[in-house]
């Protein structure tokens, strides 16, 4: 084809017809443009295909770890609930001085009080998105600005679950404080490493409790009312994220619905 053109050229240029060789080269200058504008368009087109294959899979793979999310926080939801209820029958109990009256109903609150129950959370496909600058692929501001305000607020339970642990920590170094010899701490070993010569029974721990002074029974009750409250903030803040999770999944269904 260029051969043909070029051809065409010599002929004009041999024959005196300039003006025609002009009107011929600059026709051709405008081909070549055109060619090259086209070769852009299609390069584009190509290139804004793949962007957005690469947009529906990062959203669907986001689609699936936020769905994991509510999962797990209607379990942390459950057990809070759990812990708060807990945590006013003991308060209850040594309001009234009936601890010793309730053991059994004392030591199964107790033992809901214990540990924590940490937002696991999943948030790898969106930091591999944030740090490779693939974001901007999420061609809906609306729906961008709805992701990174989602695991902005993963960051707040995080952040208030590190106050949870702070504040818990330092209840039950008090109360291993009150306790001398540790007893129940030793309970809980395994045989092998229990250096308790006898068996600790419910009553021990009943006992334990009833035996602290005024001062101990006021600060001991000062840190479950923080604990408690604590455990509400934290179910808050969760609540927040519940729900913009759900917000988040109902934006990225409509969204990938509309490309199809």
């Amino acid at each position: 084809m260029i051969k043909f053109f070029r051809k065409i050229r010599y002929n004009l240029m041999e024959t005196g017809k300039t003006s025609k060789y002009f009107k011929y080269a600059i026709g051709e200058i405008v081909l070549v443009v055109i060619g090259i504008l086209i070769a852009l368009q299609i390069n584009n087109w190509n290139e804004n295909r793949k962007n957005s294959q690469y947009e529906q899979n990062y959203l669907q793979r986001i689609l699936k770890d936020l769905n994991k999310d509510q999962t797990e926080l209607e379990m942390h939801f459950n057990t809070d609930t759990l812990k708060l209820d807990a945590f006013t029958q003991i308060m209850r109990m040594q309001r009234t001085n009936s601890i010793t009256s309730n053991q059994q109903a004392f030591l199964t609150a107790s033992s809901k009080v214990q540990g924590t129950n940490w937002f696991e959370g999943n948030d790898v496909v969106f930091n591999e998105m944030k740090f490779s600058g693939k974001l901007a692929l999420i061609a809906s501001e609306e729906l961008r600005e709805s992701i990174q305000n989602y695991y902005k607020q993963v960051e707040e339970v995080i952040k208030q679950e590190n106050t949870y642990i702070a504040i818990q920590t330092s209840a039950y170094y008090r109360l291993r404080d009150y306790m001398g010899d540790a007893f129940i701490y030793e309970a809980t070993m395994e045989p092998r490493w229990n250096s308790n010569s006898n068996a600790v029974t419910y009553e021990d721990i009943i006992n334990f409790y009833d035996n602290l002074n005024d001062v101990q029974k006021k600060e001991g009750f000062k840190d479950f009312t923080i604990l408690k409250a604590n455990i509400l903030y934290s179910n808050n803040v969760r609540t927040t994220l519940y729900e913009k999770g759900k917000a988040t999944i109902k934006l990225i269904n409509d969204y990938l619905e509309k490309m199809k």
